[in-house]
């Protein structure tokens, strides 16, 4: 049986539990996000590594580069002899609130792949 004292105590425990489930809710999904962005940046390295080892040109392999890459991404493509060198950089959304207060972390992915040796037709 409860007291007169403890009446209304479930709703100064939820006062201060629910805040803190909002924010705890809040520092996952920003986290899944940055996660996302990061899987985006290094699918589309890979992406546009492989076009440019195929033989496609540049631009061609920048334009497949950028369908993959979060919005915003710089896709840098150098090449070396046979070394095709390719980097993805995004910049996320800060995050706001108090989530402002946490690192803001800058997603990046390098591919690197050897060209493709030239087809001859024979």
């Amino acid at each position: 049986m409860r007291t007169r004292d403890e009446h209304g105590s479930v709703t100064a425990e939820a006062a201060f539990v629910f805040p803190v489930l909002l924010a705890v809710l809040a520092l996952g999904l920003w986290l899944v996000g940055t996660v996302i962005t990061n899987v985006r940046c290094i699918d589309a390295a890979r992406d546009t590594a492989r076009a440019v080892a195929r033989g496609e040109s540049v631009e061609s392999a920048r334009r497949l580069g950028e369908r993959a890459a979060p919005p915003g991404a710089t896709i840098t493509i150098t090449r070396q002899d046979v070394t095709i060198h390719v980097e993805v950089a995004a910049t996320p959304s800060k995050p706001r609130g108090l989530l402002a207060a946490l690192p803001h972390p800058n997603p990046k992915a390098t591919a690197i792949i050897q060209a493709e040796p030239a087809q001859s037709d024979d």
